[in-house]
């Protein structure tokens, strides 16, 4: 988290300061010693104190720490650190406030932010979710192609559901500005949609609209139904709303309803829904050829597959599904994020790189796709970038998917920061992937309790993962942190062997 504290703020992931006038240079040793006594802030903190968390196993004269101190009272403010003799020293500066990378993020972004809650299911049939759910995910897709306005993720929003929106929650956990409710009630052929548009700060409603088509004609409702959304916005905040860019439409129906059914399975996030999905996905694509995204989507329940047994022909079988889609449609923004996941998941961080560019520059305000960059940065080394991006993703998804805190994951990893690296991969107990990480923290961490825990409980499963091949497909562009990840694995396995 960084600080802030008067006219400065503390970016401890960057290790800078900066001031009213840009970055002050200090020292490590400095930087340091200003983390140690901000974090303790009021109190006095003893010499042995700092010398342990500046120095840790490094004898110090007392007078390195006096230069420290007086070179930060000379970039800073002379009276910013007092000495208490005999005891130690004390912050003694402004009250610092924790500000968190997603508060920044918010901050930097004044764009309006709308959410899209799912449509409630009228139909009478609880198996027709699915239908709904996917309509109400077309249309955030549709809204994200206008960029004078922020779209909350499909997966942040899916937590309001219900058929009497809680107006405050929505304003305070989403940080939204308007809000879109819906209807739909399918029966037969025909479709019928209500929809509202709210100002969440008023209650106020903007507009109201029904429809009634055949279904037939969904690819076209929903883009008329985006398109009066984002001009009801426009007209409100008298905003430019720039020119956008059509997408194709898949030509089955059918394709597209299985399209629906799959991705609803598999965002259950279980390795028994990720089969459902894949079978979905694979009727679609026999069924319908040109429908991308479920050419992509099966690559990526292969993907998902090879993190939770590293059998290499599911890595194959990603990539050349995942290809596939990007060769057939390479403007659809969705093909190329799911493209960057599968590539690094086969060790090929160059076309990663290239891949989640391309699918950024289609698309920059999809939270996924910010995500999935930032998780590529990250196997890059540029773990700076990599957080800022992430503090994007979280602002437009800030109930995010569980994937999300294995991305952060990798990123405290890179750092060095194995308590935080545990946060995001510990609940993800099924995934080799995420008990490859515990594994090589518990042993970082000295932590062997856990991971005789961890190891006894996949031999129960009768499961036998390939950790080195796991390892090896980890894209690191630093061999040290491959090695480091490696080294940690070793220590942990070795606790049930010796």
């Amino acid at each position: 988290m960084d600080k802030v504290f008067g006219p400065y703020r503390l970016k401890r992931q960057d290790r800078r300061v900066e001031g009213p006038d840009g970055p002050i240079d200090l020292s490590a040793r400095a930087f340091d010693l200003l983390c140690v006594l901000i974090d303790h802030a009021g109190d006095v903190v003893s010499k042995d104190v700092i010398f342990e968390a500046v120095w840790p196993g490094v004898v110090v004269e007392e007078n390195t720490l006096q230069v420290h101190v007086s070179a930060l009272r000379k970039a800073l403010d002379p009276n910013i650190i007092i000495t208490v003799h005999g005891r130690g020293y004390k912050y003694a500066g402004p009250v610092p406030e924790t500000v968190s990378a997603v508060e920044i993020a918010i901050k930097a972004d004044a764009r309006p932010v709308i959410v899209v809650l799912p449509f409630e299911n009228l139909s009478g049939d609880p198996e027709q979710q699915y239908f709904s759910d996917g309509i109400t995910g077309d249309i955030t897709d549709r809204l994200l192609r206008f960029r004078k306005f922020a779209v909350i993720g499909q997966h942040s929003a899916s937590a309001f559901r219900g058929a009497a929106p809680d107006f405050t929650a929505i304003r305070d956990r989403l940080k939204a500005d308007f809000v879109i409710t819906g209807t739909l009630r399918r029966a037969g052929e025909r479709l019928r949609v209500a929809l509202l548009l709210t100002n969440v700060e008023s209650g106020e409603a903007i507009w109201a609209e029904r429809y009634d088509r055949p279904v037939s004609d969904i690819f076209a409702l929903q883009d008329e139904i985006s398109e009066l959304v984002a001009a009801a916005i426009a007209s409100h905040l008298d905003l430019e709303i720039n020119v956008r860019s059509n997408g194709k439409q898949p030509a089955s129906l059918t394709s597209y309803e299985l399209l629906l059914q799959g991705y609803w399975h598999y965002r259950k996030f279980r390795p028994e829904s990720n089969i459902v999905a894949r079978q979905c996905f694979e009727r679609a694509v026999a069924l319908d050829r040109g429908n991308t995204e479920a050419i992509a989507r099966l690559g990526l329940t292969y993907s998902t597959a090879w993190m939770h047994d590293f059998s290499p022909e599911n890595a194959a079988k990603a990539l050349e599904y995942s290809s596939e889609a990007v060769v057939l449609d390479p403007l659809k923004a969705g093909n190329h994020a799911i493209h960057t996941i599968v590539l690094l998941r086969n060790g090929d961080l160059e076309s990663a790189l290239r891949a989640s560019e391309r699918g950024l520059a289609l698309n920059p305000g999809q939270p996924g796709m910010l995500a999935n960059r930032a998780l590529t940065l990250t196997y890059d080394g540029r773990t700076a970038e990599a957080r800022n991006l992430m503090a994007q993703a979280l602002r437009l998804e800030p109930m995010p998917p569980p994937w999300y805190a294995r991305f952060n994951s990798v990123i405290a990893f890179v750092e060095g920061h194995y308590e935080e690296t545990l946060a995001g991969v510990e609940p993800q107990v099924e995934m080799a992937w995420d008990i490859m990480y515990a594994l090589s923290c518990y042993g970082h961490l000295g932590r062997a309790e856990q991971a005789l825990a961890t190891l006894a409980q996949l031999q129960k499963q009768g499961r036998v993962p390939d950790w080195l091949l796991g390892v090896s497909r980890e894209p690191y562009k630093d061999v040290i942190v491959r090695e480091r990840l490696l080294a940690g694995l070793e220590m942990a396995i070795a606790w049930s062997t010796g």
